[in-house]
């Protein structure tokens, strides 16, 4: 074939390899065609017959069709290799379609298909991040719902309050890093009570500080207005981007001298939520951490769980509390009427028959029956002063008297059954009437109680002056002095703790307690309620 026909059938081929399939076995048709004619030309005048030159044509233009979808079978026999080997769970990230240049078809097809393995790839990626960021969910969720699970358990075997606060730090710390967390509650989770640190657990492991060491202490200043403050209106307090300049920390330092204090000084964030029980406040708990914007929604949640558990828990501890002292306060009632039936009546009956038995023995001359009679008044001293006891000891056994009395009242039961059992002479001055609250009486009586007991235990004195002098709601004074042997104050008493619990009863009235003794001098005591005022 002259090399001028070669050329242009070079450039044709690689011109139409980049076009469409059926494109492709046309131009093989037409370039056969093409070929034949150009063949019958090229042979001159002697033309082949007309047979040879269709089946020349139709013979080249099959086999030229058949190599072009050859040719095209095997860019697919690619494709559809490349395709199944990514089906595979061991393909690597690397493997792609290879671009198919041999048609336009083919060539959209690979193209498209990459297209859509890389989107694939793309989605399968993001598949992966979400489900590893909803298994770190769950997993959180579930460790969660344990914890609060646990929380729930160990709440309820606590009826003891200082131990379930305990318990519920001890679950926050499983849940949830923290600098500090701590509990503050009213004493005694009485509505008047003063606010006290009732525990508290530092997230520092190296602390080495005992857990209790603050434990009931007093609130700042501060703490004690974020504490009213979330009473009053029920709801969370969260700051997260807390300042600290060196003023404000020097003013602390100056200004606020309450130990618990140092829980929080290093705090950037911290949360305090009510623990809340229907409408009621049974305190406050506060945690701290060291990063600013540390307390989130799902950190506010965990911590919303934890006090709602701690708050059900704190009341059924307080109901579990009430029904001991319930329990308790009916084993003493029935105590006290078995005591007043029985043993009462039986020491009534006994002081009327020494009293019977020395008027008819003084009656008589006979000096034996004069001893008998002296014998007689012993007996009924004896009597009037176990009758005297046995009183005080009921009123001891049921609390709602003793409320019901004024405070000259309970001196003059206390003082009947000091003389019923010693020859002490005692001279009273008793005001009848008090006008103090319940609270202040009840101070006010048990610290003469302990006065009085050391009168009998330990002066050995024969005389006893008592005063109970009121001068309105608040101002009152009382005196115990008793002329026995006294002793020295400044000398410390190891195991007696009298003094100690006398004044901690005087400092929680707002009173003000002296004692004046020395050896040989007998001792005198005074609780001064309010301004000071001459008694005489």
């Amino acid at each position: 074939m002259p090399s001028r026909l070669l050329l242009p059938l070079v450039v044709l081929r690689r011109t139409i390899r980049r076009r469409a399939l059926a494109t492709q076995i046309g131009a093989a048709g037409a370039l056969v065609s093409g070929g034949v004619a150009a063949l019958v030309w090229w042979q001159g005048p002697a033309p082949i017959p007309t047979w040879l030159a269709m089946g020349l044509t139709g013979g080249l233009s099959a086999l030229g069709a058949a190599a072009v979808a050859h040719h095209a079978m095997k860019a697919q026999r690619r494709i559809v290799q490349a395709a199944q080997t990514l089906r595979s769970p061991e393909a690597p990230d690397t493997l792609d379609i290879p671009l198919t240049a041999d048609s336009a078809d083919a060539f959209q097809l690979s193209s498209s298909l990459r297209r859509m393995v890389m989107a694939m790839r793309k989605r399968r990626k993001e598949l992966e991040a979400l489900n590893e960021a909803l298994t770190h969910r769950l997993q959180t969720r579930t460790h969660e719902l344990s914890t609060l699970q646990d929380l729930s358990i160990g709440l309820a075997r606590q009826t003891d309050m200082h131990q379930l606060v305990n318990e519920a730090l001890q679950a926050l710390e499983r849940t949830l890093s923290y600098s500090s967390a701590s509990l503050w509650a009213r004493e005694q989770l009485a509505e008047q009570g003063r606010v006290v640190l009732m525990g508290y657990r530092t997230g520092d492991p190296g602390d080495s500080a005992p857990q209790d060491e603050l434990t009931g202490m007093r609130l700042s200043r501060s703490n004690l207005g974020h504490y009213e403050r979330i009473e009053r209106e029920r709801q969370p307090l969260i700051e997260n981007d807390v300042q600290h300049s060196f003023w404000s920390w020097l003013l602390d330092r100056v200004t606020d001298d309450a130990r618990t204090s140092a829980l929080y000084r290093h705090s950037r964030s911290w949360m305090a939520l009510p623990l809340q029980f229907r409408d009621c406040v049974l305190g406050v708990m506060r945690v701290d951490h060291e990063v600013p914007g540390y307390f989130d929604d799902e950190r506010i949640r965990l911590l919303t769980a934890v006090g709602s558990q701690t708050a059900l828990a704190m009341r059924h501890a307080q109901l579990a509390e009430q029904s001991r002292d319930m329990a308790v306060m009916a084993e003493r009632n029935r105590i006290a009427r078995d005591l007043h039936d029985a043993v009462s009546q039986t020491l009534f009956a006994a002081n009327v028959v020494a009293g019977t038995l020395t008027r008819s023995l003084q009656a008589m001359a006979d000096p034996d029956a004069q001893a008998q009679a002296a014998q007689a008044r012993s007996l009924q001293r004896l009597t009037q002063g176990a009758l005297a006891e046995m009183r005080l000891l009921m009123l001891e056994l049921r609390p709602d008297a003793l409320h019901g009395m004024s405070l000259g009242e309970l001196l003059k039961q206390a003082l009947d059954a000091l003389v019923g059992r010693s020859d002490i002479l005692v001279t009273t001055r008793i005001a009848p009437t008090d006008g103090l609250s319940e609270a202040t009486r009840m101070q006010l009586y048990r610290i003469a109680q302990e006065a009085l007991s050391n009168v009998a235990r330990h002066s050995g004195a024969s005389e006893l002056a008592v005063r109970w002098v009121v001068r309105g709601p608040d101002r009152a004074l009382l005196c115990i002095h008793d002329n026995g042997a006294g002793f020295d104050p400044a000398v410390p008493k190891p195991g007696h703790f009298g003094l100690e619990n006398m004044q901690t009863r005087a400092r929680d009235i707002g009173a003000a307690l002296t004692l004046e003794s020395a050896p040989g001098q007998g001792t005198e005591l005074c609780v001064q309620i309010g301004e000071p005022f001459d008694a005489d």
